[in-house]
């Protein structure tokens, strides 16, 4: 909360909701389209926010959470204290989700407020059952997405390369769904919209415990990599001092 870009980050999430107002307007009210209803206008942005606009938050903090601080060394402050890396690495995941998990609060209540500036507003509380539910079930991928953006980001030393290759690489899989789409099945940037089968009268339960036991071990695979190359990381050195004799004192090594 003492980034600025934390604060902006948070101030779009609670205005994007009300920017998309103006198009659904003019789609129902100047083109005669029908339009996204107020019952589900939250679910619209859930499903924008998801596809696109969270995964780039999530890399951005991700970025500067763990390469920006392995590039500009001031993880050493960090490193020197008498704390395991397991729970310094597990610190930085819960840090980055529940800063995602925020931001996707932010969103419900934007949306929800905004659905109520729609012209069949009354619709709205109505279905405010299924928007928690499906906001909700969405924070498991997005759990997933910060283990994979943590895991990349160990593997630069600047945050600006690190935001490049995890955009790319999300931009990547997301195109190769669309070529290949008997094989991303298996990918968990496939499932970012997941919760759209948690809405509807009936739930699918085989094709829901599938997806999830996916979710759950990617998320495991990615945290245990990412674990094991923060631990054996030692790209942020050493510092020595030199006693009176000229021979080296090591103070700590990272």
């Amino acid at each position: 909360m003492r980034e600025k870009k934390t604060i902006w980050l948070l101030a779009v999430a609670l205005i994007l909701p009300f920017a998309g107002l103006p198009v659904v307007r003019q789609l129902q009210d100047g083109l005669g389209v029908a339009g996204v209803a107020s019952d589900q206008y939250a679910v619209t942005i859930l499903n924008v926010m998801t596809l696109f606009v969270l995964p780039l938050l999530i890399f951005m903090t991700a970025s500067d959470m763990i390469s920006g601080e392995l590039g500009d060394k001031t993880i050493r402050s960090v490193l020197s204290r008498p704390v395991s890396r397991t729970k310094i690495y597990a610190a930085k995941l819960i840090a980055l989700f529940a800063h995602t998990a925020v931001l996707l609060a932010l969103v419900f209540v934007a949306s929800e407020a905004a659905a109520f500036l729609l012209p069949d507003a009354g619709h709205a509380a109505a279905s405010m059952g299924d928007a928690v539910l499906a906001y909700a079930a969405s924070a498991l991928p997005l759990f997933v997405l910060c283990t994979a953006a943590a895991w990349v980001s160990l593997g630069f030393k600047n945050a600006s390369g690190a935001l490049t290759v995890c955009i790319l690489l999300y931009a990547a899989a997301k195109g190769l769904a669309l070529v290949f789409p008997s094989y991303m099945v298996f990918s968990p940037v496939t499932y970012m919209n997941w919760h759209q089968l948690w809405l509807g009268g009936s739930i699918p339960e085989g094709r829901i415990f599938a997806i999830l036991s996916l979710l759950l071990g990617c998320g495991m695979v990615f945290y245990s990599t990412g674990h094991y190359f923060f631990d054996k990381k030692r790209s942020v050195g050493e510092c020595i001092c030199r006693s009176a004799s000229g021979s080296c004192c090591l103070i700590w090594r990272c």
